[in-house]
């Protein structure tokens, strides 16, 4: 029986525990996600908005202390990079190749908050913590021959065994057979 090589598009959002983070940041990253969470929903109120954008938003009409700003930025470049090298080095083992699409702090991106949701405080906490990252990538499975689906199911359940003992919390949003 011939080896098939499967290239999978894989979803996921991992989140580094703050613990491994105290040797390569200053900044809390609990304290600097509070106080981002504090300035948007204080800058909402005064603008009126009726939702909350992403955070280039508030970086292009300074609605943020520059200072908490770059705070944020070290805390996210950092922790994207140890997500790299750890899901590189993590998954090198069961994947023979991975190569990255798009790796961001969740914080980077829209929050899904309405401005009347009951649980707001905590919802814009999950969204603007800087240890949450999205990771979008492709990885190569090499199998004896299996069906787009089965190989999909493999890789998400690969990638969820070997990265979970890495991460504070590691989801595989999707697994995507390419063609």
């Amino acid at each position: 029986m011939s080896l098939q090589f499967t290239s999978i598009s894989l979803s996921m959002t991992v989140v580094v525990p703050e613990a491994a983070l105290e040797q390569h940041i200053a900044a809390s990253p609990s304290i600097v996600s509070e106080e981002i969470v504090a300035a948007v929903k204080e800058y909402e109120k005064a603008h009126k908005l009726g939702y909350f954008p992403a955070i280039d938003f508030y970086i292009n009409n300074n609605g943020i202390d520059p200072d908490l700003l770059d705070a944020m930025q070290s805390i996210s470049w950092v922790v994207t990079n140890m997500v790299r090298n750890e899901i590189r080095i993590k998954m090198r083992p069961v994947f023979s190749n991975i190569k990255f699409e798009t790796i961001q702090s969740l914080a980077q991106t829209l929050p899904p908050v309405r401005i009347k949701d009951e649980k707001l405080t905590q919802k814009l906490m999950e969204h603007f913590n800087t240890t949450t990252v999205k990771v979008n990538l492709t990885a190569t499975l090499i199998q004896k021959f299996i069906d787009k689906e089965t190989a999909e199911k493999l890789a998400k359940n690969l990638a969820y065994q070997w990265l979970k003992g890495s991460f504070e919390k590691v989801t595989v949003n999707s697994s995507k057979a390419l063609d």
